[in-house]
């Protein structure tokens, strides 16, 4: 179920950053259901991703404690860009890519914490996806205007990607079925 659900959800979002088939596939469905397809597609690779995961499947890697004690912080600076990636604050006005870097570190920091094979595959494909992106971004750019950044923005992310932090630190068992310890 995992490797299925690896390729329902990776598969399209890949296959969208290649400019040919995104622009065919939106030639020939109309977009409320090209978005509810992917979007169910999506969803349902999570699903599987979710419940196929087993962390019993341990490889060689290196764990690295420095980053375990790092983790609550770089996980807060990760949500932090996540948010200031969908709202109109300075940090998404200066920081080129905010959700390139928000998944980035939350990819990476998983990374180095989780010694097991399914881990390495879920959030080293994230990582590879986002960085992808970006790279290939401006064939995607689209032309809308930005709105002028406000400071009052940046202060509702930051107590955003506080609360959010605190919540999965404390429901992380709960949320994804693995505990912190």
């Amino acid at each position: 179920m995992f490797y299925v659900g690896l390729c329902l959800f990776f598969g399209p979002h890949g296959a969208m950053l290649i400019q040919p088939i995104r622009q065919r596939i939106q030639t020939f469905i109309p977009t409320a259901l090209y978005l509810a397809l992917f979007s169910l597609m999506s969803l349902f690779g999570l699903g599987l991703i979710v419940v196929g995961y087993d962390p019993n499947l341990a490889i060689e890697a290196p764990s690295l404690p420095w980053v375990v004690m790092l983790s609550p912080w770089l996980m807060f600076a990760a949500f932090f860009c996540l948010i200031a990636a969908n709202v109109p604050g300075w940090t998404r006005y200066r920081v080129q890519h905010p959700m390139t870097l928000g998944v980035s570190l939350w990819a990476l920091t998983h990374l180095a914490v989780n010694p097991d094979l399914h881990a390495w595959l879920m959030f080293g494909c994230f990582f590879i996806l986002v960085v992808t992106s970006a790279m290939t971004a401006s064939k995607r750019q689209k032309n809308k205007p930005k709105p002028a950044p406000r400071w009052i923005f940046d202060g509702l992310t930051l107590g955003l990607a506080s609360g959010v932090t605190f919540c999965v630190y404390t429901f992380h068992g709960a949320l994804f079925g693995i505990g912190l310890s």
